[in-house]
């Protein structure tokens, strides 16, 4: 009887423990999220940029041009992937838009892939960036 008391604390001490530590996330996927952030930061400006050369687009063929990098930027959107763990810090701006969450991988996967979609933007920022200059 008298080792229930103290069984009985230790049990909620632990409970409690577990609940409020926050669990350490790796470099990995504090890497992965910062990419993902910096994208997502990106697509924002780049689709920012399009609606301004849109508005002073004059031939069909530019208009035509900038569309499919509107498109292509919403493709890119559609298969952004939420890094697990992080608190969903950013602001969806003009479309309400979902992200997927995670399929099952390993945190260097996970990094790649934020590495990948990282750089697809990276390539549409400068496909637009050529198509300003002209």
């Amino acid at each position: 009887m008298n080792l229930i008391r103290p069984i009985f604390l230790l049990a909620i001490s632990l409970t409690a423990a577990a609940c409020t530590g926050k669990e350490k996330k790796s470099p990995q996927l504090i890497e992965a999220n910062r990419l993902h952030l910096e994208a997502i930061k990106i697509s924002k400006e780049l689709e920012s940029k399009l609606e301004s050369l849109s508005s002073h687009a004059g031939s069909d063929a530019r208009k035509s041009q900038i569309d499919s990098l509107k498109n292509l930027i919403e493709m890119w959107e559609e298969n952004m992937i939420e890094v697990p763990g992080f608190a969903h810090a950013h602001d969806h701006g003009h479309d309400a838009h979902e992200h997927k969450s995670a399929p099952p991988m390993t945190e260097e996967s996970m990094l790649d892939y934020q590495r990948q979609s990282k750089a697809a933007i990276d390539e549409l920022k400068e496909a637009i960036a050529k198509l300003d200059s002209l």
